[in-house]
């Protein structure tokens, strides 16, 4: 499938499905419209749908096989989206909603009014920060209430991608619940006040931004250690992670139309974008492209370059999410062209143009390209790859992630069989100590990438046989 974004109306209107990198405008999923949607909560690229608040402050779902919006949770509702894509909700009231693509469950819990956060974790299980006489971090299932520990006063608070652990941005370091040992959080001093915290997609380490100082510290959740820090170009207020591991997006405390681009595997900043920081954008999607809004346009750029592939001119108005996604059988293609032949439905592109400049300013790292207009970001078409010799069976695997500490590859290895994933930890090779965690084997790529897709997070198809 390819990778693509996909833009939602904020007043209401069509969708429009764009492939990436170069941003150009797709057929696919003409005819689905929504009433208006806002602020962005996730995807579910399973069930294959776009999750956002709408008009009125509801959590609202677009179906991207139907074709069709739909209500999932009443307006001032919680929520969040797990890795398997499921989305739990708190009502004000504290009812629990749990949402697929097939329909709203509701749980037989209520978690009372006073619930302040929520994370969704993979397997329906929910973590509540709620406010009593103090604050509790709560484990919540279908059943009920699993377990309950207090919770430190912090400035941030962030999940890991699977909900197996929640970290504390508290005034003077950084406190982690492990799920596993909830009954005792682990503590790491850092030099600073901390004022936001991220997980990094795999898990192993925790991003820290401090108050008034120019850099991120980062601690190593199996070390459960501050590592070097990563200097910054002054103080940062929010951070965002890459799904995929390359880079992490920062906005500075002290420029709030400027977001530097931080390289994981250097730790060095690439370079700043002159953009404004929302719920959907600036956002890296999977193939390597940068989304973000500069002007009123909506542009693509790459993620180690930060050099222009593609714009969409008057796409900054409305709401953008990235994905893998194409029709996925003959009859929703075919209703997605049949809707877009009806006069209601058929909406024509928005042209692509470059963004008006602005006024250079002090840079951290580089300043990015001009925009490039489409025709010159395109690359030329290629001819279709030869195909590869088939393999025995039972030798392609999906590899989740590769890491230096034994621990974390169990521990991610016991999450996903919980889950139902068939995952192995394979042992280092005689030349390198790195661990790895796949799920397999698979008779064919296929197969294997279909469990993949099933995963909800980063992977790649391994050919056992080739190595």
């Amino acid at each position: 499938m390819p990778a693509v974004a996909f833009r939602l109306p904020t007043q209401g209107g069509p969708l429009t499905v764009y492939k990436l990198p170069d941003l150009e405008a797709t057929r696919w999923g003409a005819g689905a419209r929504t009433a208006g949607a806002y602020d962005a909560v996730g995807v579910d690229l399973q069930g294959r749908r776009l999750l956002y608040r709408d008009s009125v402050g509801g959590i609202a779902s677009l179906d991207l096989v139907a074709l069709r919006e739909r209500s999932v949770a009443p307006r001032g509702a919680l929520a969040a989206v797990g890795a398997d894509g499921t989305l739990l909700a708190v009502a004000t009231d504290g009812t629990v909603l749990e949402s697929h693509h097939w329909g709203v469950t509701p749980w037989p819990t209520n978690l009372g009014r006073r619930v302040r956060a929520v994370f969704a974790a993979p397997g329906g299980r929910l973590l509540a920060l709620r406010d009593a006489s103090a604050d509790t971090l709560a484990t919540f299932s279908r059943d009920g209430l699993v377990r309950a520990v207090a919770a430190p006063e912090a400035a941030d608070r962030a999940a890991a991608f699977d909900g197996d652990a929640v970290a504390f941005a508290t005034d003077s370091g950084l406190v982690v619940v492990e799920e596993r040992e909830s009954d005792r959080p682990w503590f790491v001093r850092l030099s600073g006040t901390p004022r936001a915290a991220i997980f990094s997609p795999s898990g192993h380490q925790v991003f820290v931004a401090l108050e008034g100082r120019s850099e991120l510290a980062v601690v190593d959740r199996f070390d459960r250690a501050a590592m070097s820090s990563i200097p910054l170009p002054g103080p940062a207020a929010a951070l965002r992670a890459d799904p995929w591991g390359r880079a992490i997006l920062v906005r500075p405390s002290e420029q709030p139309d400027v977001v530097w681009i931080v390289g994981v595997a250097d730790h060095e900043v690439r370079g700043e974008l002159r953009t404004r920081w929302a719920s959907d954008l600036p956002v890296v999607a999977e193939d390597g492209v940068i989304l973000a809004r500069e002007e009123g346009a909506v542009v693509a750029r790459d993620v180690r370059s930060l050099d222009s592939v593609g714009a969409v001119a008057g796409g900054a108005a409305d709401l953008w999410f990235t994905g893998r996604w194409v029709a996925r059988s003959a009859a929703a293609a075919a209703r997605s062209l049949a809707r877009e032949a009806q006069p209601a439905a058929t909406t024509a592109a928005a042209p692509r143009e470059r963004p008006a400049e602005r006024p250079a300013s002090a840079q951290p790292a580089r300043t990015p390209e001009p925009v490039l207009p489409p025709a010159a970001a395109r690359a030329e078409p290629r001819a279709p790859a030869a195909p590869e010799p088939a393999a025995p069976p039972g030798n392609f695997w999906a590899q989740v992630t590769s890491t230096r500490f034994p621990e974390g590859a169990r521990a991610l290895a016991d999450t996903l069989r919980t889950g139902g994933h068939p995952a192995q930890v394979i042992a280092p090779r005689p030349a390198d100590n790195i661990w790895r965690v796949m799920t397999g084997p698979y008779r064919s790529r296929e197969a294997a990438d279909s469990a993949g897709r099933a995963l909800g997070r980063p992977y790649f198809i391994v050919d056992r046989n080739r190595q």
